[in-house]
């Protein structure tokens, strides 16, 4: 009996075909599952549940959050063997306590009385920024642009501060209440974060004792790289903001702006988001300045372009030195993706996350082959 000659062209075919019905069997799968959970969700409130425990149990993760940021400074006090583990966790703890209670002490209620004088001023700065844009308008023959309403920036930003001034007493009390009950729960992390520091080494092996023995190796070495990532990124963008921050607020208390130590700190912080970050930061301090007085303005944009070039050029290549090694469409991509989900915070973690990302990803595809085996499947399919 002759045998059939088996059609090798027609075998590639039909696995090309049943790859791709997989694929959409994949994607269907997803979907159901993720509108399973929504359904799940809505009836039985499963999610409301996860986060009301996840808040009960906060303390242990706040705690292991200060040990994982203090135990670089307590290892590196106990290296040359100078002091024992406990002496060097007790010097940090100490440290950390007593800066925490000069911020709450000094640094926010002076913030908090600049931010009040600030809101008390604003009218003014509105008044000075419409009359420049209508000075403006009526250089250019739009003036009817402001007749119209279309462009009354006065009506606009006097509306913003009403809305904003009328909620703030409100918003004050509700943050002064939530901070005193979270009290009890700080002071509970900084005493988990303390005993987790006494024994980092042995507390951070004890959670890969829930990870198969074969993945613990690669599981090791990935998070090795994402702790590098985020403490790069918390060393550099701290010390730089730090600096931001002592330079702004000598620089703007002498030159005599309004709320300086608060600009400074709003300054600094949105210095840490890349690219838009300055721009963010420095335009409503110029605002300010010039509503106070041109001259002022004029002094406060050359402090501000000064500060913005000095850190961009020579204090970031020198203390960050490229470690997060993202390119810059990356960057931007992240911090449109979380400055949308988060606002401003989302922009200021957008970059260590993108990071973080980008370090699961490499390993990933470094372990499993992702881009090989597509890169396979539509050679095949070719």
């Amino acid at each position: 009996m002759k045998k059939d000659k088996i059609n090798y062209d027609d075998v590639n075919e039909m696995a090309s075909i049943g790859k791709k019905i997989l694929k959409i069997l994949y994607i269907l799968l997803i979907v159901l599952g993720i509108y399973a959970l929504t359904l799940i969700n809505k009836e039985w409130k499963i999610f409301g549940f996860i986060w009301s425990f996840i808040k009960v149990i906060s303390p242990i993760f706040i705690g292991i959050t200060i040990a994982y940021l203090l135990n670089p400074l307590i290892t590196r006090m106990t290296a040359k063997k100078k002091l024992n583990r406990l002496a060097a966790t007790i010097i940090i703890f100490v440290v950390f306590i007593l800066v925490v209670y000069l911020l709450l002490q000094y640094l926010i209620p002076l913030v908090v009385r600049e931010v009040n004088e600030l809101i008390k001023y604003l009218p003014t700065v509105f008044d000075s920024v419409n009359g420049f844009i209508n000075g403006l308008l009526t250089k250019l023959n739009m003036s009817e642009l402001n007749e119209t309403n279309t462009l009354n920036v006065n009506n606009i930003l006097n509306g913003l501060l009403n809305t904003y001034t009328s909620n703030m007493p409100t918003k004050l009390l509700a943050l002064a209440t939530s901070f005193v009950s979270k009290t009890g729960t700080l002071l509970l992390s900084l005493i988990i974060g303390f005993y987790l520091c006494l024994d980092f080494d042995r507390a951070s092996e004890f959670l890969y004792i829930f990870i198969p023995k074969k993945y613990r190796a690669s599981t090791h070495a990935l998070f090795k790289d994402i702790s590098e990532q985020i403490f790069s990124f918390v060393k550099g963008t701290g010390l730089i903001a730090i600096l931001v921050f002592a330079v702004s607020a000598i620089c703007f208390g002498i030159s005599g702006l309004k709320a300086a130590v608060f600009f400074a700190l709003w300054n600094a912080v949105t210095n840490i988001i890349p690219y838009v970050g300055p721009y963010i930061g420095g335009i409503p301090i110029i605002a300010v300045a010039f509503a106070t007085d041109y001259r002022l303005g004029i002094i406060i944009t050359v402090v501000v372009i000064a500060i913005q070039l000095i850190e961009s050029y020579i204090l970031h290549p020198i203390v960050m030195s490229k470690t997060m090694k993202l390119h810059p469409v990356t960057i931007i991509l992240g911090l449109l993706i979380f400055g949308h989900f988060f606002g401003i915070i989302g922009m200021v973690i957008a970059t260590p996350l993108t990071a973080i990302i980008k370090t699961i990803w490499l390993f990933l595809n470094d372990k499993f082959k992702i881009t090989q085996m597509f890169s396979k499947n539509q050679k095949n399919e070719e």
